[in-house]
């Protein structure tokens, strides 16, 4: 996808606790992160899901809250 500097593309991946790939995405550059976050983590049991502040939605932490795992998510201050 187009961006500021060109085009580019983005990864989203899942990991196991060791970093070991277990499934991703590509998608284009200028796509948000966080409505990744859900196919990925669909289907995968986990006690924890880590991610950065990109990843902070509420549709995201309901959906790990539901797989009954902890979101290990930091608050992004651009959100209200």
């Amino acid at each position: 996808g187009r961006s500021r500097g060109g085009l580019s593309t983005k990864i989203h991946m899942a990991v196991r606790g060791l970093g070991c790939p277990v499934r991703f995405t590509l998608t284009a550059g200028q796509k948000g992160d966080a409505p990744q976050a859900a196919t990925l983590i669909e289907g995968l049991s986990a006690g924890v899901v880590m991610a950065d502040t990109a990843y902070d939605a509420d549709h995201l932490r309901q959906a790990i809250a539901a797989k009954g795992a902890l979101a290990v998510i930091p608050n992004n201050p651009s959100r209200a």
